[in-house]
């Protein structure tokens, strides 16, 4: 269920199909501990109706710890069907989480329903972020509370920058839809503070994770950078056997100027919880 209509909607929906699989265990299980501090922000209580908007494989969702037994439960909903295809498939035990297609900057839901929303590494990939926090703020209870996530990019290492530096050279020669690249920096505190206020939240508070590690080599690394986004996922799609290993050795070559630092990768993420009035 979509009801914004953007270019980029369909990449994202294909990057999606080919990442589900994948999300949980990326770069070393990072979203997995990015989800576990978002719901231990969002600190639902066991009576309380949580929303998890965008929620993907429901990492989020299946943590939330709304209980049917004592009146509450969690709703995850995403406009991805592969997305929710692992969410339900891989439903830890106790869950009671439940999920439906839905689309975040339109939400069929009524007004004051939840007292908590989350949306866990959502906002850079939405059309139009102010859109979906409005309609969090718009289901929410007065003095409801949420909680987001976003990468924060600026803290990428020297070899993320030499890789990303390297595909936007290659990407010059294909039209392929993109958001504005100020999307790129909802992770940093200020502007994940700015967003939130912005749409009527008030008491914002911000905390950060930083997770790091390397791969051993240039296939694994290029692998894994195809999981960064909608975008290089895209590019690199396009690549033939002998393209993509040339662009391997271009990425061996770069690294081998970083000496210890080659390979190493940062998964950042910013956290913000705030209330609505």
């Amino acid at each position: 269920m979509r009801s914004v209509t953007h270019p980029y909607i369909e990449q994202l929906l294909d990057f999606y199909v080919w990442a589900a699989p994948l999300y949980d265990a990326s770069a070393g299980g990072a979203h997995d501990r990015a989800a576990d501090r978002l719901a231990e922000l969002a600190a639902v209580e066991p009576h309380e109706h949580a929303l998890d908007a965008g929620c993907g494989t429901g990492l989020v969702t299946h943590r939330l710890g709304g209980s049917p037994a004592h009146g509450g439960y969690a709703l995850g909903v995403d406009i991805s069907d592969a997305m929710l295809h692992v969410a339900r498939a891989d439903r830890p035990a106790g869950s009671g989480a439940v999920f439906a297609p839905m689309d975040a900057h339109d939400l069929v839901l009524r007004d004051a329903t939840f007292d908590v929303v989350t949306m866990g590494q959502l906002l850079p990939y939405l059309v139009s972020p102010d859109v979906a926090l409005a309609e969090a703020g718009r289901v929410l209870r007065a003095g409801g509370r949420i909680a987001v996530s976003c990468q924060r990019r600026s803290l990428c290492t020297a070899a993320e920058a030499r890789f990303f530096a390297i595909l936007e050279e290659m990407g010059g020669g294909f039209r392929i839809p993109r958001l504005p690249d100020y999307h790129d920096h909802f992770g940093e505190p200020w502007a994940l503070q700015a967003l939130l206020e912005q749409a009527g939240f008030e008491r914002v508070s911000t905390t950060q994770m930083v997770i790091g590690n390397h791969t051993p080599d240039a296939k694994a690394w290029v692998d894994l950078m195809m999981q960064a986004g909608p975008y290089p996922h895209a590019l690199l799609s396009l690549l033939q056997p002998a393209g993509r290993a040339r662009f391997e050795q271009r990425v061996a070559a770069a690294m081998e100027e970083l000496g210890e630092t080659a390979y190493t990768y940062h998964r950042a993420f910013t956290f913000a919880v705030a209330r609505r009035p």
